[in-house]
């Protein structure tokens, strides 16, 4: 199915890269696109109000197709679905003339949080401005709600529009006094009579230019709705798709951290629960994405480990469980193609993921893909000539007619992979990602009876291990990518001492005399991976001022959200072909990569398995400041490969409840020495 699924997106791709040409006069007609209209109207008039462009956040169902998904942007700017339309909202004074728009208003007057009206729903988005209270949220299946208070003297007026957070051409709009049709296809209630709409062409906005019938349509898709809301300080206003899409494939349940924490500082709770429910919403089918999934239509291997792990470790084992399906069948797949960091990054996802289930049936199913990957890692490690496999899935547009798309790696070099990713040769962290697959091979060779593959790959991995730490302390090796790795996920740096020298520098390089970063980094998942080292070394005092600076610097404010690149990275050209709105991207966001790091990197604070040695040890508590200690804390249900974790702090004493296997457990280093603890397994 992940096979048929990637082949069918491929066709799509290909599709949207011809500039959606059309037959026309018996013809290939291209059509221009839609972002190119926008902007070409945008010079036209620049007096109008614009969409925000900034820090969109999707709402979805975990599991829906792209087009399925809905855009907010800070400010309460909406769309229902991808290319659809654009709702915002207008703030005007007594003789009509506009104030402030959802996407004029600035950052700083802008608060904003997820809530969840019941435990099992979907998170909506709360707005908070000088001038209204806004939460857009699911209502049912292609169903969304507005919920909207009026907290200004002043008229507020709500606009449907050809432009918003990811609009569309509007070819027809229909008002009967009662509800609006979009489209024919979308249709708009209100909870209260709306009196004086106006219906006509964008860019006549004044209360005296009210069209002459109810009814709009337009060739060149340019169309808006005016409603001003009067007469009453409460709203709501339901959108209905009249054709909704078939249910998610993806069985989920609450599309929040299943973890229940007791901390006094609420920043930390909200983050963690934000990251799951983004990484649910950006769920496509049974597939995970990159980032933005209009962005990124495809299931990419790199990215999507760490978020098939976080998944399992914040409590969404069955989730997870069928996200990995491709990462076991499948050997190379992503947007750049066969990559050597493939096997490792499968491997270790599986592992964790097996651990977690605990169902033999699943090891079952596992076995021949485990023992095919490890295999892999086996022939890239003897590799004596550059070695090709075939890839599955779409290429990103940009890097289709490269020749090197199905080479995994050059000739093996001082007992390391000399392995393909990103366009270049990261070694160190395709050999400590491909150590850690071996390491999960192993354990569920053991799992399954196999003593003697076990063996092999433990003995494997101990000279993999071996090589790189030689290789570690040669500047010829130096990467970036080593710092995200070397410690967490994979326990390859055998000297602990030795990486945080080396940690120490490449941090300061990047830092000011504060401990703040110069500047904004691109690659935002490398920056929460270097900063989650800190929690294993017993730093906790600077992984929380990294972890404090990304607070600091969301995409969307409150709604903790980050970014990657700078302008469109990896485009599929979706936005550009289809859309009326993000037409001049800043980045890519959300990124689901960085969501995942930012859930592992809050998740080992709590609690995580310290695989230095060759016997594992749960640390409990290695990443809380110390000053949250005068005080009662609790976390219930984190989960690590050990088990689930449960542990309470009351009175100085520590108690932890581990239901798993029988294992040592020590305090992390913000507990004084000899601090009481009481385990129970």
């Amino acid at each position: 199915m992940a096979l048929v699924n990637s082949l069918v997106w491929r066709s799509q791709i290909c599709c949207l890269s011809l500039a959606l040409f059309c037959v026309g006069g018996g013809r290939l007609r291209a059509q221009p696109a839609q972002r190119d209209i926008v902007l070409e109207a945008m010079k036209e008039r620049p007096d109008d109000p614009w969409p925000r462009g900034q820090g969109h956040v999707i709402l979805g169902v975990p599991g829906s197709s792209e087009e399925d998904k809905a855009y907010h942007e800070p400010g309460g700017s909406f769309s229902p679905a991808f290319a659809s339309f654009g709702v915002s909202l207008w703030v005007l004074d007594a003789r009509g003339e506009i104030v402030a728009t959802s996407d004029s208003i600035p950052l700083e007057q802008v608060l904003q949080q997820l809530v969840w009206p019941r435990e099992k729903d979907l998170p909506g988005i709360q707005t908070e401005t000088p001038y209204y209270s806004a939460t857009w949220s699911a209502a049912g299946a292609g169903r969304w709600h507005l919920s909207l208070r009026i907290k200004t003297p002043l008229s507020l007026a709500l606009l449907v529009r050809s432009v918003g957070p990811a609009s569309g051409p509007l070819r027809s709009l229909d008002w009967d006094g009662k509800r609006l049709v979009v489209n024919k296809r979308w249709t708009l209630t209100f909870s209260a009579k709306v009196t004086n709409a106006q219906v006509g062409p964008e860019g006549i906005w004044g209360p005296g230019h009210a069209a002459a019938a109810q009814r709009w349509a337009s060739d060149n898709g340019w169309a808006f709705a005016r409603f001003p809301l009067v007469g009453s300080q409460l709203w709501r206003v339901w959108v209905q798709d009249a054709t909704p899409s078939p249910a998610s494939p993806l069985q989920w349940s609450e599309v929040r951290s299943a973890l229940k924490l007791r901390v006094p500082e609420r920043q930390f709770v909200d983050c963690l629960d934000a990251q799951v429910a983004h990484l649910l919403m950006g769920l496509v089918n049974r597939e995970t994405r990159p980032g933005d999934p209009n962005h990124y239509p495809l299931n990419w291997l790199r990215d999507g480990a760490y978020v098939v792990v976080a998944l399992a470790r914040a409590g969404q084992v069955g989730v997870a469980k069928e996200l990995c399906r491709p990462f076991a069948e499948l050997d190379f797949f992503g947007g750049f193609g066969a990559e050597a960091d493939g096997p490792g990054l499968a491997l270790w996802a599986l592992g964790e993921v097996a651990a977690l289930a605990e169902e033999p049936a699943f090891d079952r199913w596992l076995w021949p893909h485990v023992e095919r990957k490890a295999r892999l890692i086996e022939e890239m490690l003897s590799a004596t000539q550059p070695l090709r496999k075939p890839y599955v899935g779409p290429i990103v547009p940009d890097q289709r007619n490269r020749q090197d798309l199905d080479l995994v790696c050059e000739k093996a070099k001082d007992g390391l992979i000399v392995g393909r990713m990103d366009w270049h040769r990261p070694v160190l962290f395709i050999n400590a990602v491909s150590y850690r697959g071996l390491l999960q091979a192993a354990g569920l060779a053991e799992r399954a009876g196999r003593g003697a593959e076990a063996g092999q790959w433990r003995r494997g991995a101990r000279d993999l291990r071996q090589a790189w730490n030689q290789a570690f302390a040669l500047p010829a090796y130096e990467n970036e990518r080593n710092y995200i790795c070397a410690l967490y996920p994979t326990w390859v740096a055998a000297d602990a001492g030795f990486f945080r020298e080396k940690l120490e520098a490449f941090w300061r390089a990047a830092r000011d005399s504060q401990g703040q970063l110069k500047r904004m980094p691109l690659w935002t998942y490398f920056s929460v991976a270097t900063a989650h080292q800190w929690v294993l070394l017993g730093d906790p005092d600077r992984a929380w001022n990294d972890l404090r600076w990304f607070w600091a610097h969301q995409a969307s404010p409150g709604l903790y959200t980050w970014w990657e690149g700078s302008g469109e990275e990896n485009t599929f050209g979706r936005w550009a072909s289809l859309a009326r709105g993000w037409v001049k991207p800043p980045h890519v966001t959300p990124h689901y990569w960085t969501a995942a790091e930012m859930l592992l990197f809050q998740l080992d604070m709590l609690a995580y398995v310290d695989e230095s040695n060759d016997e594992p040890v749960l640390m409990v508590g290695a990443g809380l400041p110390k000053e949250w200690l005068d005080q009662p804390l609790a976390a219930e249900g984190i989960g690590t490969r050990l088990g689930r974790v449960s542990w309470e702090w009351s009175e100085g004493r520590m108690k932890v409840t581990v239901r798993g296997r029988p294992c040592q457990v020590k305090l992390g280093g913000p507990f004084p020495e000899g601090t009481p603890l009481q385990v129970r397994f």
